[in-house]
């Protein structure tokens, strides 16, 4: 079940699994949680958004059944469809390999290196997807 309208406590869920802290985004940015079985498995933050342009996509999970067909539509269909952006990107850490190809089965191009840039430490790659190579949202 797709959880809406919750955006502080999925910001806060996401933000803590991402970087092991609770305020990483913006009170003003947006979220989209997955609940199965009552439980908080996985969200979406939209962040760092530039009207008409393009949005941060920052995704999190603790179990992978959150990745269905469906879901990955209801993600991509917010910047892409509701807010009619033309790209959305995202950062990962440059040493997460499961990140870096789960980006890559998403669809996402790699865009950039960004030395000593991750929260966490060491260094983040960019990664960019633009509506027109969006998979997930129909372009009829």
């Amino acid at each position: 079940m797709l959880l809406y309208g919750c955006d502080k406590e999925v910001l806060e869920w996401v933000s803590w699994q991402l970087f092991k802290e609770n305020d990483a985004f913006g009170k003003e940015d947006k979220a989209i949680g997955v609940i199965i079985e009552n439980k908080l498995i996985a969200g979406v933050v939209y962040n760092r958004f530039v009207p008409n342009v393009s949005i941060e996509m920052s995704i999190a999970s603790i179990d992978k059944r959150w990745a269905t067909r469906h879901n990955l539509k209801a993600f991509f269909n917010y910047p892409f469809i509701q807010l009619g952006l033309e790209r959305v990107q995202t950062l990962c850490s440059s040493s997460d390999e499961g990140v870096i190809m789960f980006n890559k089965r998403l669809g996402f191009k790699q865009e950039g290196l960004h030395r000593k840039a991750w929260p966490m430490g060491g260094d983040a790659i960019s990664w960019g997807m633009l509506k027109s190579e969006c998979k997930w949202i129909n372009h009829g």
